[in-house]
């Protein structure tokens, strides 16, 4: 369980792990149904991959990502959300190294934990300022967020809820909104619309936890980068790394910690159509932070 105060109450956060969604319990569920047609299997292939960005009014190139494989029974949804925010300010980080960021007393993090990781891995951080639940101020807070540019690590429930009286089941990483309401990675490899409701799926009824990921400390007149990973195994990732820059020419440089004397390795690359772009590799299981110096 994860503990987490708010107001004068105690609230708990279950793990991570994602359920299956039962109907059996339903007197109103459908028979079952037949194996599905070849056909009929794209359109599930479709619906597993989760929504596409056409359905988004705005929506931040964050690709969702898995929990590890080496993940604990109770999951690393913090950690994968937490990962794939990382990702978008220009940092690799395994979610092992996350998980040990946090300092947990438990296999994974607990909400008390989330900012306690997320400070010791020098983000930048916005906690939502909750006067209380609901949906409405919470999306609109999110939505000014990711207008500009910065992606969201929200709580939901997750409904049939085994324990309505915890305030959280999970957490997810916000990235867009429309009129289906927001954009999430779920933490379990694809995206999902989440909103004000109360069929089963994620949840945002009576929202209330929410902490915006504003960027990460860099060097002096460095640029903020954004990571796609191009390819992964246990011994390295491959990275490409692009930061917006005018004209000119720069390093981009690769850290492990932003204490670092000197650079782990640094490529010279010149600013074409607004955008300083490379790509490269990064040791798997530790810290790489990316960022462009102008020359």
């Amino acid at each position: 369980m994860r503990a987490l105060a708010f107001g004068l109450s105690l609230l708990f956060l279950s793990a991570c792990r994602e359920k299956p969604i039962s109907v059996a319990a339903s007197p109103s569920a459908p028979p079952a149904t037949p194996v599905a047609s070849a056909p009929d299997r794209k359109e599930d292939a479709k619906k597993k991959a989760g929504p596409s960005n056409e359905d988004a009014d705005k929506v931040l190139p964050i690709p969702a990502r898995a929990q590890a494989p080496e993940s604990p029974p109770s999951g690393w949804c913090g950690e994968t959300a937490i990962q794939e925010g990382l990702l978008h300010l220009g940092v690799w980080a395994p979610q092992r190294l996350i998980n040990r960021a946090g300092h947990p007393s438990h296999p994974d993090l607990y909400s008390p934990d989330m900012p306690v990781a997320l400070a010791e891995l020098g983000v930048k951080t916005t906690t939502y300022p909750a006067r209380g639940r609901g949906f409405e101020p919470f999306a609109k807070w999110i939505r000014q967020s990711i207008d500009e540019g910065d992606p969201v690590i929200a709580g939901v429930k997750i409904l049939p809820t085994e324990h309505p009286e915890w305030g959280l089941d999970h957490f997810v990483l916000v990235v867009g909104y429309g009129k289906k309401g927001l954009l999430v990675n779920t933490t379990w490899g694809r995206r999902d619309w989440v909103g004000d409701t109360t069929t089963p799926g994620l949840s945002f009824k009576n929202a209330f936890w929410a902490i915006r990921l504003r960027g990460v400390a860099l060097p002096a007149n460095a640029l903020p980068a954004r990571l796609a990973l191009t390819g992964e195994d246990e011994r390295e990732v491959k990275v490409h790394v692009e930061c917006d820059a005018p004209a000119g020419k720069y390093r981009v440089e690769r850290r492990s910690k932003t204490t670092d004397a000197s650079a782990a390795w640094s490529e010279e690359a010149d600013s074409k159509d607004g955008k300083v772009a490379t790509d490269t590799t990064a040791p798997a299981v530790e810290a790489a932070r990316f960022y462009c110096v102008p020359l």
